[in-house]
This record gives structure tokens, C-alpha cells and sequence, in this order.
């Protein structure tokens, strides 16, 4: 009874460092194909039309906006990930920037033509200056691309925290806050910014 019991550890034992041999051969035939990931500089997702749906990529081949099919200067570089909508148009993505003065990281989800959602985080380099928050905006009436109108903004900001809330021409009507020292306050504003007493 020793016998085939011995004799099967000894094949499990055997099949095991064989898969190992196997799976080490396959690692090694497939990493020396591919090039190293550190040499990656960008990832096109694309549709089977070629268009692109998502793009991660550093902040060297970061492609500019694309709104409306037509191709819009980014106004900063930063290394990310990009969506688009099945028109190849840019509806929102993950932004990593980090420059002498700042690290500033944003995830924005866009309307058509324009910034809808952002969650941002950003602290300087050079002084004690730090906020996160969250932004919310309506779409600009007239459609312009890259135009929208800033709504809400749930932000802390050097210890500050608010929830701000804008009319139309973004103008703050009611800030609910709670400062750095903990004091509670809520204004409200008139539709020309005066404080309502």
C-alpha cells in the first residue's frame, strides 16, 4: 500500500516541476517579445472602425481635445487616461499633472462639448497651498466648445471647506462653510453678488 502512494507523490511531484519548467519557458518567450512596459509611451483602445475610445498615455503623447470632431489645443500636458463617445470626440478622463509649481490630479467626466464633472486634488510645491473638491457645471447655452457654466462647487481649500452654489451667470447665490478654525457660517447673494443681510 506504501508503494502507490509513494509512487503518486512522486508523479504529483514530478507533473508540479514540470509546469513550473513549462510556465517559466512560456514567461520568458512572451517578455522577450514584448517590449519592456517602462518603454511603453501610450495605449490606443480603439473601436473596430479605428476609432479611438480610450487612450492611456504619458504627458509627452498625450493627444489634443477632440469636440465636435474637430481637434482643440489642450491647455495643459498632462500625463492620463482619455475617454471618447463612438464619434471619437473626448468625453472625459483622468489627468495627472505635476510641474515645478504644483501636482494637480483631476477625473472629469464631459457633456458633448464641454467639462460636466470634475473631481480634483492639488497641493503646491513651493508653499502650503492645497483644495479638493468636486465641480459641477451646466452646459454653456450656446454650445460652445470648451464652454460651460460653473454651478457648484463642493471644495476644502486650506482647511476651508464650502459648498458654493451659482446662478446662471455664475454668480455665488448661497456658500454653506466651515472654516479652518471650525467656525460655521452661510451667506446667501442677491443676482448682483451682494451679501443679503
Amino acid at each position: 500500500m506504501q508503494k502507490p502512494v509513494r509512487t503518486f507523490s512522486s508523479l504529483v511531484g514530478i507533473l508540479i516541476l514540470l509546469n513550473i519548467i513549462l510556465l517559466a519557458a512560456v514567461s520568458y518567450l512572451l517578455l522577450s517579445r514584448w517590449p519592456n512596459i517602462s518603454d511603453i509611451h501610450r495605449i490606443d483602445i480603439k473601436d473596430p472602425s479605428g476609432r479611438n475610445r480610450i487612450v492611456l498615455s504619458n504627458e509627452e503623447k498625450i493627444p489634443d481635445p477632440i469636440i465636435g470632431g474637430k481637434v482643440f489645443q489642450r491647455a495643459y500636458k498632462p500625463a492620463g487616461l482619455i475617454f471618447y463617445d463612438r464619434k471619437g470626440n473626448e468625453r472625459g478622463g483622468l489627468a495627472i499633472t505635476d510641474n515645478e509649481q504644483t501636482n494637480l490630479n483631476a477625473l472629469a467626466f464631459d457633456y458633448q462639448n464641454a467639462d460636466a464633472v470634475g473631481i480634483l486634488a492639488q497641493d503646491n510645491k513651493n508653499d502650503d497651498y492645497f483644495r479638493a473638491g468636486m465641480i459641477i457645471n451646466d452646459k454653456d447655452p450656446a454650445a460652445r466648445p470648451g464652454h460651460n457654466i460653473n454651478r457648484i462647487n463642493l471644495i476644502t481649500e486650506n482647511g476651508n471647506a464650502s459648498l458654493v452654489i451659482k446662478d446662471r451667470k455664475e454668480i455665488p447665490r448661497i456658500i454653506l462653510k466651515v472654516d479652518s478654525l471650525g467656525n460655521p457660517s452661510i451667506e446667501m447673494f442677491d443676482a448682483d453678488g451682494k451679501a443679503i443681510r
